[in-house]
C-alpha cells in the first residue's frame, strides 16, 4: 500500500519497492519448499501440476490489472491499493493452509527423551552448507537457474519497454493496456501448460534434460523479440504472444525441475535454506545481473540490437559449454 502514496517520490517509491521484493522472496521460496517436502517419492513429479495453480493466479490478475490500468476512471495507484489487499487475502491462506510444525516438534521431543540424550538433533549448520555448496551437481543447478534470471530479468524488463515505444510510435497508446493483457494471456498459458507436463518430461529427461533443454531454449526468446520488426501488424503481435509464451515455458520447466532435483539430493533439513539460496540466484543475482547489464546495453546499442547480441552470446557459451563438457568426458579415466 505505501507504493501507492510515494508514487511521486522515486527514491521512496524504490525503498517500498525493495521492501515489498524482501517479503515477496521469503515467501515465494518457503511455499515452494512446503509444497515439494509435503510430497512422497511418487508424487513428487507432481509439484508442476500443483504449482500451475501459481500461473493462473498470476495470469488472471496480470489481465485484469492492465484492464484496469488502462481505464481511464482509475490511476496506476489503484494497482498498488489492490495487490495489498489481495497481499492480505494470501496471508490469510497461508496461515490457513500451511501445516503447523508443534505436532512435528513433539514428536522430536518425546523421540530425545526416549534415547535420553538431547544433542541427537543437534545440526551442524556450518559443515551442512559447507557439504550442500561442495556438491558440484547443486553449484551447476544454481549457476543454471541464475543464468536463467539473468536472461529473463532483460527480457522482462525491456520487451515491455519495447513494446510501449512500438504502440506510441504508431498511435496505438490507448489500447497498450488491453493488448500487452492479452500476451500476458499467452504467458499464462505458456507456464501453465509447462507446469502441468513438467513431471512427464522429467520421467524421459530426467531434471538434469530438462534444465539443459531449458537453457538451450533461452536464445530463441531472444531472436523472437528481436525479430518482431518495427511494425505493428499481426506477424508483429504473434512474436510478442509467441515469446511471452516461451519465456514462461522455460521458467516453468527450469523452476520444476531444478526444485525437485534439489529436494531429492538435498538433505532434509537444508531443502528450505537451499531453496531460498536457489530463489536468491534467480531473483537476487540473476534478476540484479541482467537488469544492470541489460539497462547499459539497451541505452548504448538499442533493444532490439541488445536482444540480438544476447541471443548470439548465450549460443556461443552453449556451445562451449557443450563443448568442454565433451572434452571432459573423453579425457575422464575409463
Amino acid at each position: 500500500l505505501s507504493c501507492a502514496f510515494f508514487k511521486d517520490d522515486i527514491q521512496q517509491f524504490a525503498i517500498a519497492l525493495c521492501l515489498t521484493s524482501v517479503f515477496y522472496a521469503a515467501v515465494t521460496c518457503l511455499l515452494d519448499s512446503i509444497v515439494v517436502s509435503s510430497l512422497n517419492s511418487k508424487e513428487r513429479l507432481n509439484f508442476g501440476k500443483l504449482r500451475l495453480w501459481g500461473e493462473l493466479g498470476n495470469g488472471i490478475s496480470s489481465t485484469l490489472m492492465m484492464n484496469v490500468c488502462s481505464n481511464e476512471a482509475y490511476g496506476f495507484e489503484h494497482l498498488f491499493v489492490v495487490h495489498g489487499i489481495t497481499a492480505a487475502v494470501a496471508v490469510v491462506f497461508m496461515f490457513l493452509c500451511t501445516p503447523s510444525n508443534q505436532s512435528k516438534q513433539n514428536q522430536v521431543n518425546q523421540k530425545t527423551k526416549a534415547n535420553g540424550s538431547c544433542n541427537n538433533d543437534i545440526i551442524d549448520w556450518r559443515r551442512s552448507l559447507l557439504d550442500v555448496f561442495t556438491n558440484a551437481e547443486i553449484a551447476s543447478i544454481l549457476g543454471a537457474v541464475a543464468v536463467t534470471g539473468c536472461s529473463i530479468s532483460v527480457l522482462e524488463n525491456f520487451s515491455y519497454i519495447n513494446i510501449k515505444s512500438l504502440y506510441k510510435a504508431h498511435g496505438q497508446e490507448h489500447v497498450l493496456g488491453q493488448e500487452i493483457s492479452m500476451y500476458r494471456v499467452f504467458h499464462t498459458c505458456g507456464g501453465m501448460l509447462t507446469w502441468y507436463y513438467s513431471g512427464t518430461w522429467q520421467k524421459k529427461l530426467g531434471p538434469s534434460g530438462v534444465i539443459i533443454a531449458s537453457l538451450c531454449c533461452v536464445p530463441l526468446i531472444f531472436f523472437l523479440y528481436a525479430g518482431v520488426g518495427d511494425g505493428l501488424d499481426v506477424r508483429t503481435k504473434i512474436g510478442f504472444a509467441m515469446a511471452e509464451a516461451t519465456r514462461s515455458a522455460i521458467f516453468a520447466a527450469m523452476w520444476s525441475s531444478a526444485t525437485i532435483r534439489v529436494n531429492i539430493i538435498c538433505p532434509p533439513h537444508m531443502t528450505a535454506v537451499l531453496q531460498a539460496i536457489m530463489d536468491a540466484s534467480y531473483r537476487g543475482v540473476g534478476s540484479t545481473v541482467g537488469a544492470y547489464v541489460g539497462g547499459t546495453l539497451c541505452k548504448q546499442i538499442g533493444i532490439a540490437n541488445t536482444f540480438t547480441l544476447i541471443g548470439k552470446g548465450f549460443v556461443s557459451l552453449l556451445c562451449g559449454a557443450l563443448f568442454l563438457s565433451s572434452q571432459m568426458k573423453s579425457n575422464a579415466p575409463k
